[in-house]
């Protein structure tokens, strides 16, 4: 972290800087991981398939749709295997509300996953996750947050709160980041390793209700 002086008012800008990018391993590994989530969704696809309607297994694909009225016009990949499942297996299907606005968690899987096979590495994002404050007196209070915790300034940088120019001695703070999926089209910017596992939680839940 860095303090940058503000040559018109009472403050410096406390100021964290990004010395290294992730290495794009990373990026790779995370959108595996998507691919193997999303992928296994279609393999219970394919299970259903060859349980109940085999003529179609080569197009059975696990439903998601651009919205609710494309998946009620049955506009979507996979939508002839649907239309041949048992009730019961179309209503747990429609249960899910496989589409945009109706499955927070599935529609984004399904989107970042294209996004990773058909147009680049999914973007990822360093953020404070947390800092401590602490000093002597009224060290602590010479540190004034910014309103939501940080602020992006730069492409490496971010601006965590401001440090007042008359202070006797300076705040000492310690900050945790976090590594986050940088896809806000799709999902809010959430720590990549509680979004794999939230992803891989609701595809075995869903899974699990056929079985």
């Amino acid at each position: 972290m860095v303090t940058r002086e503000l040559p018109d008012g009472p403050n410096n800008v406390a100021v964290v800087e990004q010395k290294e990018t992730l290495p794009l391993a990373f990026q790779v590994e995370a959108g595996a991981y998507i691919n193997a989530i999303r992928s296994s969704l279609d393999i219970l696809a394919v299970t259903l398939a060859n349980r109940h309607c085999r003529a179609l297994v080569d197009a059975a694909y696990f439903p998601v749709a651009k919205s609710a009225a494309f998946f009620a016009a049955g506009q979507y990949k996979g939508a002839k295997f649907v239309r041949a499942l048992p009730e019961k297996e179309r209503a747990v299907i429609e249960f899910l509300r496989p589409y945009k606005g109706g499955n927070n968690l599935l529609y984004p899987l399904h989107n970042l996953d294209i996004v990773r096979k058909h147009q680049r590495l999914l973007g990822v994002e360093v953020q404070p996750q947390m800092f401590i404050v602490s000093g002597w007196g009224d060290t602590v209070n010479a540190f004034t947050p910014v309103a939501r915790g940080w602020i992006r300034s730069g492409q490496d940088e971010i601006v965590i709160g401001f440090v007042a120019k008359n202070a006797a001695e300076k705040s000492c703070i310690r900050l945790t980041t976090q590594v986050s999926l940088g896809e806000p089209a799709y999902l809010p910017y959430r720590e990549v390793i509680t979004t794999l596992y939230d992803f891989a939680r609701m595809a075995k839940a869903i899974i699990q209700e056929f079985e």
